[in-house]
Parts: structure tokens; C-alpha cells; sequence
């Protein structure tokens, strides 16, 4: 899965805080852009991209135990004619249920819709060998931007529990996105 490739990542993203940190942060994208709580740091160079799919970014907490996300731009053609953000609430709904059953060895539960500048973000919680993580989900035109998000160490080798105060941090940080103009 992607996020282990996060693993990886947090360790950087720790190394760097001394570089990357300031306040006012924000990640952008050629997509969206998200405000981050001030001191988080981000990596954006040097990412992967290949047909169908791009790495966009990672992100995270300088804490020496916090989250670290990795955020991915996906193209599915069946959905090319889709968009999250003009879909009636049905057409949320089997989105969201087409996801919970993707992810379905993964123990999926449904933390909700998150809506930003009229956007909705799937938000769901899974637990996988590793440990627990989050998994947010927004679709338009066939270009899913996605989100796996964990709680590890600096050092990325260790996942620790999702708390509800850590969903909540998510959804505030996910209130921010923005489409790019």
C-alpha cells in the first residue's frame, strides 16, 4: 500500500522540520491547495509519477509522534464522467459504499463526509496489519485525489492508534482544501 512508502517519508519529513517548518503553512498542489497546522512540514520534490498515477506530496507533524499523510492524484477512466462535488447524495452514498467495499479486507469504517469549499471528502478509518490509518477520498472527472494518513514516530517504523483527536485534526485540515485556480 502507499503508505508504507509514508513510512518512509515521516522519517525525512522529521529530519527536515528544522528546514521546512514556518507558520502559515500550506501545501499546494497543481490540484488543491490545504492550510496545515503552523511547524508542519512538507515534501514535495522528487516525487513519483507514472501512468494513471502521481505522487502530489506528503505532509506532517513535527511531533515526535503525529501524523504524517501522503497525498496521491489517480485516474480511473470509469469515472471519467463523474464528480463528487455535483453528485446528488445517492451518488454519494454509492461512491462511499463502492469505497467500504474496495477496502474491505482492510476493516473500513465510515467516519464521514467531510465538506470543503463544496467538496465532499470521504473520510474512512481502516486497520491493516501495520496498525490503523486514514483513508480520505474525493473524486472528479476520473481524477481521485486521495489521502493515507497514519500516527507514527519520527522515525516512521512505528503506527500508533487513531484517536477521535486525531480525526478531528484531520477534519479541520481537510476543511482547508481548495481546488486550484
Amino acid at each position: 500500500m502507499k503508505r508504507l512508502i509514508s513510512l518512509a517519508v515521516a522519517a525525512i519529513l522529521m529530519l527536515s522540520a528544522a528546514f521546512a517548518a514556518a507558520e502559515g503553512v500550506t501545501f499546494s498542489t497543481p490540484y488543491f491547495t490545504m492550510e496545515l497546522p503552523d511547524g508542519w512540514i512538507i515534501e514535495t520534490d522528487d516525487l513519483d509519477k507514472k501512468e494513471g498515477e502521481e505522487t502530489l506530496g506528503y505532509f506532517g507533524s513535527p511531533d515526535q509522534i503525529g501524523l504524517v499523510c501522503g497525498a496521491y492524484l489517480v485516474y480511473y477512466e470509469e469515472l471519467k464522467d463523474f464528480a463528487l462535488w455535483n453528485a446528488s447524495e445517492e451518488e454519494v452514498n454509492a461512491y462511499t459504499e463502492v469505497l467500504m467495499e474496495e477496502f474491505e479486507d482492510s476493516n473500513p469504517e465510515l467516519i464521514g463526509i467531510v465538506t470543503a469549499d463544496k467538496i465532499p471528502l470521504v473520510m474512512i478509518r481502516m486497520h491493516d496489519d501495520d496498525g490503523d490509518f486514514l483513508y480520505v477520498d474525493t473524486v472528479t472527472n476520473g481524477y481521485a485525489i486521495q489521502f493515507e494518513i497514519s500516527v507514527t514516530d519520527s522515525e516512521g517504523e512505528k503506527f500508533y492508534p487513531i484517536t477521535d483527536e486525531y480525526i478531528e485534526q484531520v477534519k479541520t485540515i481537510l476543511a482547508t482544501f481548495k481546488p486550484a485556480a
